[in-house]
């Protein structure tokens, strides 16, 4: 008994000798991937972008507030304009350069140090670095469309610029718009990209660019004001190149009835209960018959037979006003990531501004109008009667050209709430009255940008404040630079 112990304590020493050399190897799973797909870093980066625009969460979207579709009931500091209560910046710019940017970029990256093989090979390739480099600009738009200017040439490598500069905004543009024709040049619709690790359109190469061409159509819009002949150049060359010319182009994140996958809204509009639609908002649909309030609006909430909105930014009581619509409140309502309603009425505006886009100013309104009316399943019939009353049509409603395209652009970007904010600020239209309720930062007016992060101000301090001085002031009434008028 003794010789059996004796050989079983040596040979546990022996193994556990043995083992030293290769203690690290516990704490491999042999079976997983060591590295991270470049398919899987863009479907995370498409998933963080859709719920930046999709959400209501007052830590990270106030932008329906702030464009006066809907108020909170209970707490109201956030639709008051009180951007530093929640630290706004730090949620967007940390969601958008590390949940969104660095991924794209590093997937990017990783494709490019690949070598392809053989012609169909490189073509993929290639496709698949421009779809990246789509939704790159389109982050970085986003980015300059909340705050101006923002780290950009010096952005996402740490190592070599740990404390990066901020970039002027108008030069940030100019170089996406280059950047968008080089992708939309390499883009090759005969050959594979992504497949299904692409979320918004399972590798469609032909969607892809149309999409470049319509985000460049916008990019060249928010130019038009301060540079109107780049502004020119680019607007008719995304034209020329392929817009977005019917539903079935529109950019959709689709999202599932699983907890961990569903419609970010559903949390705010089903979980809790203090978000409802303005008075302003409900009212201005109301004037004017609008069909798609049955769908904007709950129609088991109508009070006395109507719909009722809320006075906005005041506490009130949620049940005594008429609530978000039932299509809203869905898990599964897929979010918007760029539509054809959008693209028509851009094309409106450029037409409006005697640019070459193929139609009249008229003729884009209309399509825009009825593009938002058939994306909310509104019948064909409703939708015709709507567009010939007397204060829609475009010959006789109220305002010039330009105030009737943002009006209706205003309506149809219901629950985008961040583009219509974006919109409302460029095109100046309708006049929001702030609430006289608002924080004193906001000196009265409606916010025209977001403040800073604080991060910026303590961990990056000298570049922050050379950026708020070139800006004119780290403030929210601070236009960005192509909110001209």
């Amino acid at each position: 008994m003794k010789i059996v112990k004796t050989i079983f304590f040596a040979g546990a020493i022996l193994l556990s000798i043995a083992s030293c050399d290769n203690l690290d190897g516990l704490n491999l799973d042999e079976k997983a991937y060591t590295t991270v797909l470049p398919g899987a870093l863009m479907t995370s980066a498409q998933v963080n972008y859709a719920n930046f625009l999709t959400n209501a969460s007052v830590n990270s979207n106030n932008f329906r507030g702030y464009v006066q579709y809907w108020t909170a009931t209970t707490y109201t500091d956030e639709v008051n304009y009180n951007q530093e209560r929640r630290n706004l910046g730090n949620s967007h710019a940390v969601l958008l350069y590390r949940d969104v940017l660095q991924d794209l970029v590093n997937a990017q990256n990783k494709i490019k140090e690949k070598e392809a093989l053989g012609s169909v090979a490189t073509a993929v390739k290639k496709n698949n670095i421009a779809i990246l480099e789509v939704q790159i600009v389109m982050a970085y738009q986003t980015l300059v469309d909340l705050f101006g200017n923002v780290s950009y040439s010096e952005a996402l490598d740490t190592k070599a610029h740990p404390y990066p500069k901020y970039d002027d905004a108008k030069t940030i543009y100019f170089d996406l718009a280059t950047r968008l024709n080089a992708a939309i040049a390499d883009m090759d619709s005969t050959k594979d990209s992504f497949g299904n690790a692409d979320l918004i359109y399972k590798g469609n190469v032909g969607k892809w660019k149309i999409l470049a061409n319509s985000v460049k159509l916008k990019l060249g819009l928010h130019l038009s004001d301060v540079e109107p002949a780049k502004a020119k150049s680019i607007i008719e060359s995304a034209y020329s190149s392929g817009v977005m010319t019917n539903e079935s182009d529109t950019a959709l994140f689709q999202y599932f009835s699983s907890n961990t996958d569903m419609n970010p809204l559903y949390s705010t509009l089903v979980n809790e209960s203090q978000t409802v639609p303005t008075e302003y908002f409900v009212n201005e649909l109301n004037a004017k018959e609008d069909p798609r309030r049955d769908i904007f609006f709950n129609p088991e909430s109508k009070k006395e037979g109507s719909y009722k909105g809320a006075p906005y930014a005041k506490q009130v009581s949620y049940n005594d006003f008429s609530n978000v619509g039932p299509r809203l409140k869905e898990k599964n309502n897929p979010g918007v990531i760029f539509d054809y309603t959008e693209t028509c009425f851009l094309l409106a505006d450029a037409a409006n501004r005697g640019f070459n886009v193929g139609g009249t100013a008229e003729e884009y309104y209309k399509k825009g109008i009825l593009a938002s009316m058939q994306f909310w399943g509104i019948a064909d019939a409703d939708a015709q009667t709507y567009i010939n009353r007397a204060d829609v049509k475009f010959a006789t409603a109220a305002g010039t050209a330009k105030e009737k395209i943002a009006y209706q652009l205003w309506i149809a970007y219901y629950n985008r709430g961040f583009e219509a904010w974006t919109e409302y600020r460029r095109l100046d239209f309708p006049l929001l009255q702030a609430p006289s309720t608002a924080v004193d930062a906001a000196q009265g007016k409606v916010p025209v940008r977001n403040i800073y992060s604080l991060f910026d101000k303590t961990l990056n301090k000298e570049n922050y404040e050379a950026a708020a001085t070139a800006i004119g002031g780290d403030l929210m009434t601070t236009k960005i630079f192509w909110d001209k008028f």
